[in-house]
């Protein structure tokens, strides 16, 4: 029989204490583990009304190793195991020691007890067996069992401490990789909260997630996220709200980037270098614990980073989806939204093109800046009719894309946003639209296509003129397809050299002289003649109009070889280049060594330039315009007084004439004096002391005309149209300057 261990009574100690009160709060659970009943028994007696840390404690019993063994599977939370060394065997302790931390039981602390300290020598015991204390049990008095439980217990509160440590740094890493993942901050804001609840281990009492978009504005903290008795509050300003410790979060905003902690409450606030603010206010249920406090001050160190990558992706946003001149959504925001449409098969979706008519001549008259104040007062006005379930964003320089996922929108609210004037710069302002419209997806196709349909609407519709609004029909779609043919069938006519050039000649009005040529592409497919109005643009969006124009070149050198031939005199042919390529400096060399390849010079070629929106912004474009004035070649600007000509350009391009858009030719006629278009273009050549050609001259009337306006140069029908190498030189051989001379007396 084991001796009991001897009892006695002990004075309080630190950490430790003696009360009648009974408990309620958690215990340290102990397991005793002995043979003898008396010790069991004297052992509850001297532990009864012990505290270690605060809490009392609760002895657990078992009368064998293999009962100790199956409660320490079944029981959770055994902070210390009093442990008897022989019981069924002399070793049954030690085995069980063993077995213990063989089976990962390595946070309970094991006191080992013996009445017969000669079968396990106490050093040998030590070396051996991770163990934290042992006693024979005649030398284990009462004080004795109580210092030897405190320093285990604390040993546990410690470890368990290293572990929720751990534990709470693993959900930092955790939580900080899913706060990495929202790419929203309203999503981020959320998971923050919810993030912080768990590292605390705790159901917060509440808490908010509050963000300031501009730097110096934390009077205008807007609650993004909110739990607890603060849910209802989002959305509102963070000072308006009632239950709050706003001394703290004054605090806090002084105190940026570390948090400040008073009782259970935390708040943290940090600013990211984009000028947000972000602003955490967190109540607990309890004071928190030295071990919260750092593992809070892990976690905000965290999401200061997860918030600067966040405002950064946030502002790179704004700016990819924004238009950065008038501050409203752009093309990018269009086409994600109608790609969210075609990803949710929509079949009631509404998508439109409402393009601001003779934007144009309102940015020539009254430039850029007036202009962007007239897109924004229609997109506001456009924004305020349809709501903000439905975008609007700016898809071109003069038109607005709308979207509307559910298609309720109706069309006509969009028109009569234009029956009233628009205050623009502190004036009436009557702006007309045309509108192209596309409702589901009748193309069932790619968002792309469904954007294509409604440019093509759009486009449909303002070929019959300015306003009014048209939707897409299916045989719209079929000249889509037609158009993807035209390209499969213009490429390879490029690629086999099929392409014909043509030469129009150009006269002196004055005299009949001819002083030059315009060298026109021709195409005949399946023997059937492509208009140039059709193929050209065709080629210019496909990339095929560089490799034309070099092709346009070599024309030009065998016409200079004819003339050379026929013994005539060179005459300057003039090439049009593409916009695309005008404004592409690789291209542009390539043109030159072209040119010099084929001893091409000044004398011979010079170039006319078109669609010039491209040199008003992009100065690359601007500079390879000068790089071939500099080579010498003359350079003009064609189609003066339609599309993107300005007076602008002509400060701006190193031009040398102007040719007039035969739209405003042909309605000169001897009974319709001139257009004020044809005779203010002429003055503006004059007056800068450019040279003017007037284009598509078909009367006599027109000649007469044109001539009187002082334009210098002419070219249309009524001297030729355009013709093939051969019989240009037959038609410049019998060309007669004495009757175009006599003419012009006359």
């Amino acid at each position: 029989m084991v001796e009991p261990a001897r009892i006695e009574t002990w004075p309080s100690e630190a950490g430790c204490s003696i009360e009648n009160e009974p408990q309620t709060e958690a215990k340290w659970r102990i397991l005793v583990v002995d043979d003898d009943t008396d010790v069991h028994e004297a052992t509850d007696y001297a532990l009864s009304r012990v505290k270690i840390l605060g809490r009392s404690l609760e002895l657990i019993h078992a009368f064998s190793a293999g009962e100790a063994l199956k409660i320490l599977r079944e029981e959770a939370d055994i902070a210390v195991i009093l442990l008897d060394v022989v019981m069924e065997r002399p070793d049954s302790g030690l085995r069980l020691v063993g077995e213990i931390r063989a089976e990962g039981y390595r946070e309970q602390r094991i006191i080992l007890r013996t009445g017969y300290p000669g079968d396990a020598p106490e050093k040998e015991v030590i070396r051996d067996y991770e163990i934290d204390d042992y006693w024979s049990k005649d030398e284990l008095t009462r004080t004795r069992l109580v210092t030897s439980l405190t320093t285990a217990i604390r040993s546990v509160d410690y470890i368990r401490a290293l572990k929720g440590t751990r534990a709470g740094l693993e959900m930092v890493i955790e939580g900080t990789q899913y706060l990495y993942k929202n790419k929203s901050l309203d999503l981020f804001a959320e998971g923050v909260l919810t993030q912080l609840a768990a590292i605390l281990r705790v159901s917060p009492g509440g808490g908010i997630c509050a963000l300031a978009q501009h730097p110096d504005k934390e009077d205008e903290l807007i609650v993004l996220s909110g739990i607890g008795r603060f849910a209802p509050h989002v959305g509102s300003k963070l000072f308006e709200v009632d239950d709050i410790d706003k001394d703290l979060v004054f605090q806090s905003l002084k105190n940026d980037q570390a948090p400040v902690v008073s009782e259970n409450k935390v708040v943290f606030s940090h600013q990211s270098e984009t000028g947000r603010r972000l602003l955490i206010y967190f109540v607990h249920e309890q004071i928190l614990s030295r071990q919260d406090v750092v593992l809070t001050e892990v976690f905000v160190t965290n999401l200061a980073i997860c918030f600067d990558n966040l405002a950064l992706i946030t502002e790179l946003g704004e700016l990819a989806f924004v238009d950065q001149r008038v501050g409203i959504p752009n093309q990018n925001a269009f086409d994600r939204e109608l790609m969210n449409i075609t990803r949710s098969d929509s079949n009631h979706a509404l998508v439109a093109m409402v393009a601001i008519e003779d934007a144009a001549e309102l940015v020539v008259a009254f430039g850029v800046n007036y202009f962007e104040e007239i897109m924004s007062a229609v997109y506001e006005r456009l924004h305020a009719v349809v709501g903000d379930n439905v975008l609007v964003a700016r898809v071109a320089e003069y038109t607005l894309g709308l979207v509307d996922s559910s298609g309720e929108f109706e069309v006509s609210n969009a028109e009569k946003i234009f029956e009233e004037p628009f205050e623009v710069a502190g004036s009436q302002l009557v702006v007309q639209a045309t509108i192209g419209v596309v409702r589901g997806n009748p193309l069932g196709r790619r968002s792309s296509d469904i954007q294509r349909a409604a440019r093509l609407t759009l486009l449909k519709q303002k070929q019959k003129g300015p306003g009014g609004t048209a939707e897409f029909e299916p045989s719209m779609a079929d000249d889509v397809q037609n158009s993807l043919r035209l390209i499969g069938k213009l490429r390879q006519a490029v690629q086999d050299r099929v392409l014909t050039f043509v030469f129009q000649p150009k006269v002196r009005l004055a005299t009949g002289e001819v002083v030059g040529s315009e060298v026109l592409c021709r195409w005949m497919d399946d023997g059937e003649p492509v208009s140039p109005g059709r193929f050209i643009p065709v080629a210019e969006r496909s990339g095929l109009s560089g490799e034309i124009t070099f092709q346009c070149l070599e024309a030009v050198r065998e016409m200079d070889r004819r003339l050379q031939q026929e013994n005539l005199p060179p005459l300057k042919v003039a090439v049009n280049l593409a916009a695309n390529d005008i404004a592409d400096m690789d291209f542009v060399d390539q043109l030159l060594a072209v040119c010099h390849q084929h001893g091409l010079g000044p004398e011979t070629v010079s170039f006319e330039i078109t669609e010039t929106q491209h040199f008003t912004n992009d100065s690359e474009a601007t500079a390879c315009v000068q790089k071939l004035a500099k080579h010498g070649f003359e350079l003009w600007l064609d189609d003066f007084g339609t599309g993107y000509s300005s007076l602008t350009h002509l400060d701006i391009l190193p031009v040398g004439g102007i040719k007039i858009d035969k739209s405003f030719i042909n309605v000169l006629s001897e009974g319709r004096r001139p257009s004020h278009v044809a005779e203010t273009a002429a003055g503006i050549a004059q007056t800068l002391g450019l040279a003017s050609v007037a284009e598509g001259i078909e009367t006599r009337d027109q000649h007469t005309i044109c001539q009187e306006l002082g334009i210098e140069f002419a070219q249309g029908f009524l001297y030729s149209p355009g013709l093939s190498p051969e019989k240009y030189v037959e038609w410049l051989k019998n060309w007669s300057l004495n009757e175009w001379a006599d003419y012009g007396r006359n």
